[in-house]
């Protein structure tokens, strides 16, 4: 992935002279493998981390979200039990905060993240608010433009049967909240 970086910025010198089409697509698929590289770096974190194991969520959530915020300030009230998820939903609720804080710091500027949780019956809901510039969901750049974030963020979610709420304005900073439907223990 690393050679392919290079070789597509190497591309990128020649560009200049080039029509703003194929600029354009060039843009992208930089991108696109920046994404790539970054999900695949997070993967290898994931394998080599026990923080699933931990019993503290809150604590879990800390060592997942810290190494990608820099020197953000970042507050943690995570209300719920761990032992009360699942394996899979608790991988998730991680990858997703992960995702979303990352985000918050490195296109919104943010300085300070808070991070707050709660069981309401069977469904988690978990939210993500940031001091950073904000910006207008409807014109946030997607897949099309070689960003995955907030698209990977919302296919976490619909596998759970949940749903990412986003409020957000240029200039306002953002509040991210998501819900994510347990299976009920009866079933």
């Amino acid at each position: 992935l690393t050679a392919i970086a290079l070789q597509l910025r190497t591309v990128g010198e020649f560009a200049d002279g080039w029509a703003k089409e194929p600029r354009h697509h060039l843009s992208v698929a930089s991108r696109t493998l920046a994404s790539c590289r970054d999900e695949l770096r997070n993967c290898l974190w994931d394998l080599r981390h026990n923080t699933l194991d931990l019993n503290d969520l809150t604590e879990a959530i800390r060592m997942t979200v810290s190494p990608h915020i820099g020197t953000a300030q970042l507050t943690v009230r995570f209300d719920v039990a761990r032992r009360l998820l699942p394996e899979n939903v608790a991988h998730a609720v991680l990858q997703i905060l992960r995702e979303l804080a990352s985000n918050a710091v490195r296109h919104g500027g943010a300085t300070e993240i808070k991070i707050a949780g709660k069981l309401d019956g069977n469904v988690l809901r978990f939210s993500v608010r940031d001091n950073g510039c904000g910006f207008s969901p409807d014109a946030a750049p997607g897949m099309e433009d070689g960003h995955f974030g907030l698209l990977g963020v919302r296919e976490r979610t619909e596998k759970f049967e949940g749903s990412l709420d986003i409020e957000s304005a240029p200039g306002k900073g953002t509040r991210i909240i998501a819900s994510l439907l347990l299976e009920n223990e009866s079933t």
